[in-house]
């Protein structure tokens, strides 16, 4: 294991990162933990500190949503207009659609408007429905609802707010109900503020032209990204997603299944449900915030990768999660680099 931290340090130096945690296990049994640099200035990183994740929480989400399809409580083939009957194209969109983001929604962080209301308050709260108006104001969709395929923060806060609806509960209920305590993930939160399990991993930014920290800028604006975990918790949920522990077998057949000749999408590497397939990785790299992060698990070889990085002034490669992420796997499995 003495190579693969030779490469986490080296990387981490490249980059220019302020602090990385990186977690390394097979199934479930840990391979290698650690942590490079600083939280704050004077406080080291530690491999048992909290953050963001981001992204990486559309992973639980396409999970849940599957559990309550299996249970009957939900229908992936229902028309969103059930719970939006007045939304854009809601009568042609189904919540399938939603977690492979296939339904057309423009991605409202790409909204003009949208990124100037965030960078003049980063600690302004937004409601999903605040959200999902940044993306329709203009009365077009992206394409054809179904016709192709394109990463949508808009869809996954829709899929939310659709599962919140159709359940009668909150979506932090519901992860709490059904994966966070079943799978005893007592690490994992779902703030509904800005806070942050302590200890906390500190995060900077450069987006408003100083450097500051955003640790505790508010994370509405991801709408239902917003899980905050830690390193070794989120080695424990690899194995159990990447396994697809809590679904039947087709459920989870679905959730990693093939969406070839959609948008972009081929063989080894297209969107699956709420995360990247590529070359026999499922992925997700978020960037929330000033964290950037790399989750992945290997099918083939039950091997999970989790990295958390945050950065310095102006930094050389940035998100250096990712990049961190594919170093290491190029190592691990040099036959099934990531391919993106």
């Amino acid at each position: 294991m003495e190579k693969i931290r030779a490469i986490v340090e080296a990387e981490s130096t490249r980059a220019g990162t302020q602090a990385v945690q990186f977690g390394m296990w097979v199934d479930r049994q840990e391979v290698l933990t650690m942590a490079l640099g600083n939280s704050m200035t004077t406080v080291p990183a530690t491999t048992n500190m909290h953050y963001r994740i981001g992204g990486i929480t559309w992973t639980f989400q396409s999970t849940l949503l599957l559990m309550l399809a299996e249970q009957g409580r939900i229908r992936l083939d229902d028309a969103i207009a059930r719970w939006y009957p007045n939304l854009l194209s809601a009568d042609k969109v189904t919540i399938r659609m939603l977690v492979a983001n296939t339904a057309g929604y423009l991605d409202y962080v790409n909204d003009k408007t949208f990124l100037q209301d965030v960078l003049a308050n980063p600690f302004r709260r937004f409601t999903p429905d605040e959200l999902i108006a940044y993306s329709v104001q203009g009365g077009l969709m992206g394409y054809p609802p179904g016709t192709s395929q394109r990463y949508s923060h808009t869809e996954c806060v829709l899929l939310g707010r659709v599962i919140e609806k159709a359940m009668g509960q909150s979506l932090k209920s519901l992860y709490e109900t059904h994966i966070l305590g079943p799978v005893g993930l007592q690490d994992t939160q779902f703030p509904l503020d800005q806070e942050i399990q302590a200890p906390v991993l500190h995060s900077y930014i450069e987006d408003r032209g100083v450097y500051e920290d955003a640790t505790y800028h508010d994370p509405s604006w991801a709408g239902g990204g917003a899980l905050t975990s830690s390193l070794h918790d989120l080695g424990k949920w690899g194995h159990v997603f990447g396994s697809g522990q809590l679904l039947t077998a087709a459920s989870f057949r679905e959730m990693i299944s093939s969406s070839v000749g959609k948008g972009q999408n081929r063989a080894d590497l297209y969107f699956a449900y709420g995360f990247v397939y590529a070359n026999g990785w499922l992925v997700q790299n978020p960037d929330i915030n000033g964290y950037s992060g790399g989750f992945a698990y290997n099918l083939a070889t039950g091997v999970t990768i989790v990295v958390a990085a945050t950065k310095r002034r102006r930094p050389a490669i940035d998100p250096a999660a990712i990049h961190i992420l594919r170093e290491v796997i190029k190592y691990v499995t040099p036959a099934t680099p990531l391919n993106f």
